[in-house]
């Protein structure tokens, strides 16, 4: 029987269910794995305060800890929100010390605890496995001084894990570009509940219409969905000037979230005349309807590694403007099948398909159910089968 240790900074919507599809895949193979999640805090079971969004967030996803084995390590951290010393769980060596774990997985590179946890198991033997979600940006290309130190340690860190598993393709070539070899790497898709998502919008959609009106929204509109923070990263105002620039009578955006530049946003749509719908910060529990009553779903990000609101608006059969350097793109999104993918800050280049798209309903529909297809081959099951595989390339025995 082997033991799997995997490490998570805290119960995440996007993480706890492929932890709990991990488990009933053990149970109905009775696979020889022995799997528990080791939290380094537990910040997402309490209401935090975000300044950035203005926002108190406590996810309201049920059974975060339900169909799995776990276990919360004291946190030494003054402030758990974030940064490398959000996390410092000196009980790692005495645990490994214990459990005499074969295999673990490590979530990540940006807490201390992450490397707390690389030394635990060398010192203990045990083989290590390590998960990112992390894209390259134009400037490490570069290789200023600063980058190249940054190579130089994660250089050094994924020499010492014996196998990686990656996200997307853009999180294959940042590992790559770290020194990592081919050889030494597994996939696995960056993904949500599609089942999940694909239920709300069945027993959603005959409400479309009517939750549309609500919101003053009429039926020849095109509802442009922009779901982030709004913060200068994610670009909102790139497409507030790409609206601008084309006839955009029958255009809605939908901004769905929070953030630093919500007023300015505010100011700008009213002196372009663009109609717009603020709904302020969304949980996941009232998300979906959102989706459900969009049109074309818009990530155009100056970077983002591998954003879940694309793949959740996927399940709602919408198609997808994203911009070249968010790291699923090319894995998610295939230009005039699907969606379109766009060069940061082209914005000649949005407001032309974007115009494509409001004189063209049909193809909406059409890239939107292609958006499904896609969706669905990006599930937990397949980052069940990406574990598995990196569990049996660092151990003698397979599965």
């Amino acid at each position: 029987m082997k033991k799997l240790a995997i490490y998570a900074i805290h119960p995440i919507m996007y993480q706890t269910p492929i932890f709990r599809c991990l488990q009933k895949h053990i149970e109905q193979l009775q696979l020889p794995l022995l799997s528990e999640v080791i939290f380094g805090d537990d910040l997402s079971l309490k209401p935090i305060f975000f300044k950035e969004t203005a926002v108190t967030f406590q996810p309201d996803t049920p059974d975060l800890l339900k169909g799995y084995s776990y276990r919360f390590l004291k946190n030494y951290a003054q402030d758990a929100r974030s940064g490398f010393w959000s996390r410092i769980n000196w009980g790692v060596f005495s645990l490994f010390w214990r459990e005499k774990y074969d295999v673990v997985l490590i979530h990540g590179y940006e807490s201390l605890t992450a490397w707390l946890m690389l030394f635990a198991a060398k010192l203990s033997g045990s083989k290590i496995l390590w998960r990112g979600e992390s894209v390259l940006k134009g400037n490490e290309q570069q290789l200023a001084a600063k980058t190249l130190l940054k190579k130089i340690i994660l250089n050094w860190f994924f020499a010492r894990c014996d196998h990686l598993l990656y996200s997307c393709t853009g999180n294959q070539r940042y590992l790559e570009f770290y020194g990592v070899a081919k050889n030494k790497l597994s996939a696995i898709p960056c993904s949500v509940d599609n089942v999940f998502f694909q239920q709300q919008y069945q027993q959603l959609l005959p409400s479309r219409r009517e939750k549309r009106q609500v919101l003053g929204i009429q039926d020849q509109d095109l509802v442009l969905l922009f779901c982030a923070r709004f913060t200068q990263r994610k670009c909102p105002y790139d497409l507030i000037k790409a609206v601008q620039s084309i006839p955009h009578q029958n255009i809605v955006i939908l901004w769905v979230g929070d953030g630093p530049e919500k007023t300015s946003m505010q100011q700008a749509v009213d002196v372009a005349g663009i109609r717009s719908v603020f709904t302020g910060f969304k949980n996941q529990s009232e998300i979906s309807e959102y989706y459900l009553i969009a049109d074309v779903d818009i990530v155009i990000s100056s970077y983002d590694p591998s954003p879940k609101a694309l793949n959740e608006a996927m399940n709602f059969r919408l198609p997808i403007m994203v911009t070249d350097v968010v790291g699923t793109a090319e894995d998610l999104v295939t230009p005039g099948v699907n969606g379109y993918v766009v060069k940061v800050g082209d914005v000649a280049q949005m407001a032309e398909h974007l115009a494509y798209l409001d004189q063209h309903r049909d193809e909406v529909k059409r890239m939107g159910d292609e958006s499904l297809r896609v969706v669905n081959q990006w599930n937990y099951d397949a980052d069940v089968a990406g574990i598995l595989q990196a569990v049996n390339a660092v151990t003698e025995k397979s599965l």
